[in-house]
């Protein structure tokens, strides 16, 4: 996922994060991000198991900032 800096914003201590998560959540969403496009972390997933629960996780952190930018193009609309 290719991430540019308006999916960006600073938290109250000035640290960059994204839209809608924390920074210990942006820290996590981007190791999580790395491993999961390792084929070599996830090798041994189970076949039915197509989502391993590092990819859950990280969907669930992508659905979270999904919904900040969703508002924020939203609030950045004329009305």
């Amino acid at each position: 996922m290719a991430i540019g800096d308006d999916t960006y914003s600073t938290d109250t201590r000035g640290r960059r994060v994204l839209l809608g998560l924390s920074f210990a959540e942006t820290t996590e969403f981007l190791r999580l991000e790395t491993a999961i496009a390792d084929p070599d972390v996830f090798i041994s997933m189970i076949a039915d198991d197509w989502r391993s629960p590092a990819e859950r996780r990280w969907l669930s952190l992508y659905e979270k900032h999904l919904v900040a930018l969703q508002l924020r193009h939203e609030r950045s609309r004329p009305q």
